[in-house]
């Protein structure tokens, strides 16, 4: 599972690629990513692509965390944000009744859940420089998702989804490409007694 969540990485920006390219949304859009799940020549496109990069992220996690061996949080977070991108996919930003009341509140959680799980990675590493890379790259999410909400406040709501994402798609990148650099801290043994 070491190599799943690079092929999400994949999958997710051929598939948002594809769809913009089907659509017309440019980068600098006013419209979000997720206007493509709204539109019926890319929605299914979407909603496949999301789902699949959620399930390839989570076998990701379930790898990560089978490594660090120890309760950090991790892997918890990393579901719970997967599972709001499941949200995302399946319930469409315009689908009338309580969609945009479960696709809004399930983004803004997606989007919350890259620094947290970023920072309980971070947290689990051995002291020493992977562990300042671990919180350097979670410090770039933190700046990305600021940026995220500035754009999006400037009626640039696609490439204020896309920052935010391509940052955590770096991290994945990353940690899969530094595998064996990266090991949990170790866990302090009791002091034997005399």
């Amino acid at each position: 599972m070491r190599y799943a969540g690079v092929v999400a990485v994949a999958v997710l920006w051929t598939t948002v690629l594809v769809g913009m390219g089907r659509t017309g949304l440019r980068v600098a859009d006013e419209r979000p990513l997720s206007y493509l799940g709204t539109v019926p020549r890319t929605a299914l496109l979407f909603r496949v692509g999301l789902i699949a990069g959620a399930a390839l992220l989570s076998g990701f996690a379930w790898a990560v965390h089978r490594l660090l061996a120890r309760a950090t949080g991790f892997l918890t977070v990393f579901l719970l944000g997967m599972a709001c991108q499941a949200v995302v996919a399946l319930v469409p930003l315009e689908g009338g009744g309580a969609s945009e009341r479960l696709h809004v509140p399930a983004g803004i959680a997606l989007g919350l859940s890259l620094p947290l799980l970023m920072w309980r990675f971070a947290a689990a590493q051995v002291p020493g420089r992977w562990r300042e890379v671990g919180y350097g790259l979670m410090w770039l999410e933190v700046a990305g998702c600021i940026a995220g909400v500035a754009l999006s406040r400037a009626g640039r709501a696609t490439i204020a989804e896309a920052v935010p994402a391509a940052l955590f798609h770096l991290w994945v990148i990353v940690v899969t490409l530094r595998w064996p650099s990266w090991r949990q801290a170790p866990v302090p043994q009791p002091a034997p007694r005399a």
